[in-house]
């Protein structure tokens, strides 16, 4: 897939997004490859132990929050949209940088956002999607890659029927927020080491679609 220019979207910026993104954008220093950090949510107390973020983040939205982290860090402009990801404001913005070839990592905990995504996924003609999930201790990450009519891996929905749970908008903000676990940031921790390995295969040319299970002490990775 011939790829000159590409738009990371990170949807979901709490325990692994935030650890990703902070690292993606080291990758992205001098490349002409941007990225976009997507999350509604705001940065609590709880939130220090195992996300990106530190004291003077508390009661700003975290997309705002780590994207401007990264602006002040490296010359970079990484962009931010300050809203919970939906099929209206993630189509605008592919549509309004349409010379860069989406890439969508999802860093999310429901269903309901997942399934939003791979429908926003199956009506472009070129995308690179990378969804992760985790629970306490383990994890998974399936990469898929669509060059219009030509694909590499499936899709998480392809795979299995995902849940009718509950969308982060209908959420309360004590909801949102998972309690902070000291075991969490470590998986969290790997799982965006996975995802960031697997950004950096896409910038080096050789990523596949496929499957990865991150394990406690172990990883496998098969296509």
């Amino acid at each position: 897939m011939m790829i000159m220019r590409f738009m990371f979207y990170v949807i979901g910026v709490g325990g692994t997004g935030s650890l990703l993104a902070r690292d993606l954008a080291k990758l992205l220093i001098g490349t002409g490859h941007r990225m976009c950090l997507i999350d509604n949510d705001v940065v609590e107390k709880k939130n220090i132990i195992r996300q990106g973020y530190q004291e003077q983040d508390i009661g700003d939205n975290k997309a705002i929050a780590l994207s401007r982290k990264i602006n002040s860090l490296y010359s970079m402009k990484c962009l931010f949209i300050d809203q919970y990801a939906n099929d209206t404001n993630l189509i605008q913005h592919i549509e309004k940088y349409r010379r860069y070839t989406p890439v969508i990592i999802g860093c999310v905990d429901n269903d309901k956002t997942r399934t939003m995504i791979e429908n926003t996924v199956s009506q472009l003609d070129e995308a690179v999607y990378i969804d992760s999930a985790n629970s306490e201790y383990e994890g998974n990450v399936y990469i898929y890659i669509k060059d219009h009519e030509k694909t590499s891996g499936k899709m998480r929905g392809q795979c299995y029927e995902l849940e009718d749970d509950v969308h982060p908008d209908d959420m309360s903000c004590q909801d949102q927020a998972a309690a902070g676990n000291v075991q969490y940031l470590v998986t969290n921790a790997k799982m965006a080491v996975a995802l960031l390995e697997h950004c950096n295969a896409l910038l080096s040319g050789y990523l596949n679609g496929g499957v990865q299970i991150v394990r406690r002490f172990e990883t496998v990775f098969y296509r």
